[in-house]
């Protein structure tokens, strides 16, 4: 008899597979340098075009405010779900600040952030019944108490720090101790050594470099001209399977006014490295697969910072499960919307 093996991590598979997710600024709130940035800073006209210095300068003192909704649509159809569909969404909103604490000589940032609220719904549906649950870290009941919303709740309210590049790139994510022992706390001190090890890599500097990586935008080291494209790639697992993702940005807009802004377009391809995996003895092999996304971003260069941005991905994968003779078939679905918006 088949087991259920498979679910999409929602959360996780979000954060990692849309390396398209970018931050977003609001007004300027303290006072840093006065002096302001203007287009020629960023943007000059050769005889290939326009061409513009992507790159984030912000100044000491910035605080901007930031929304982010993430959706996720996925639905199962498996021996582990009786050959029934099951569809689960999840929205997960987060409220919260960052600060410009320091500009390096090098011009790499150091921003204060700080988790304001978080909310997160979650249903699953099946054709005779409908479960739901709400989290808020704002509300202090049974559902915020449970164990799968810890980190959460430690993240919510707690100020840490990171450095990033001037081009976006996440350098390191620090002063992160208190955070870890809210989550000790809350699983009642009486972790071993070894527990605590785990939660620390788990919630550590590594795995919230990469959750916030999403939230900037990487720009690439030589300039570019309007209408042009450059590209990144990295390497994750989608369920079982390696993939790499290949992100490929193109500069669509250019404008001038008070502040210079861009538009980007950006596209999101998905190649399978290996597709077939042994997971508890079992064999699954990936029959089909549909897997690809799209977005939109709006940065202020002046502001050194994203203005508004959308990105959508669609996931479909027809699998082969085998074990100890038996086989049987099983489909998965995945959609996700994340908006990152101006407050």
């Amino acid at each position: 008899m088949f087991k259920p093996m498979y679910k999409f991590a929602q959360f996780s598979i979000l954060l990692l597979i849309i390396a398209l997710a970018v931050s977003s600024c609001n007004k300027k709130e303290g006072a840093g340098d006065d002096k302001k940035n203007t287009a020629s800073d960023f943007v000059k006209n050769d005889a290939g075009g326009q061409k513009v210095t992507l790159k984030m300068v912000p100044k000491a003192g910035d605080k901007f405010h930031y929304k982010m909704t993430a959706k996720t649509f996925s639905t199962e159809n498996s021996p582990s779900t009786a050959n029934l569909d099951i569809t689960s969404e999840q929205t997960m909103t987060y409220y919260y600040t960052q600060e410009v604490s320091e500009i390096s000589a090098s011009g790499y940032i150091t921003f204060k952030m700080k988790y304001d609220s978080i909310v997160i719904v979650e249903k699953a549906m099946s054709k005779d019944s409908t479960l739901q649950q709400t989290y808020s870290s704002n509300v202090k009941d049974s559902v915020s108490s449970k164990l799968d919303f810890v980190q959460y709740n430690a993240l919510a309210g707690q100020e840490f720090k990171f450095r990033i590049s001037p081009k976006g790139e996440i350098a390191e994510v620090i002063e992160l101790e208190q955070i870890h022992d809210k989550i000790f706390k809350a699983l009642g001190d009486t972790l071993s050594a070894d527990d605590k090890s785990k939660i620390k890599e788990s919630m550590g500097s590594d795995a919230l470099k990469s959750i916030i990586q999403n939230q900037f935008q990487k720009f690439p080291e030589t300039d570019v001209y309007k209408d042009s494209t450059w590209n990144f790639t990295n390497e994750t697992t989608l369920s079982v399977f390696p993939i790499k993702n290949i992100l490929s940005y193109k500069l669509i807009d250019v404008k001038a006014d008070k502040t210079t802004q861009i538009t980007i377009e950006a596209t999101l391809g998905i190649e399978f490295i290996q597709k077939e995996a042994k997971q508890m003895g079992m064999t699954i092999k990936l029959q089909n697969e549909e897997a690809g996304g799209k977005g939109t971003v709006v940065f202020d260069l002046s502001r050194g910072c994203v203005v508004r941005k959308e990105t959508n991905t669609n996931i479909n994968m027809d699998l082969k499960l085998s074990a100890k003779g038996q086989t049987a078939n099983s489909k998965q679905t995945l959609k996700t919307n994340l908006l990152v918006e101006l407050l």
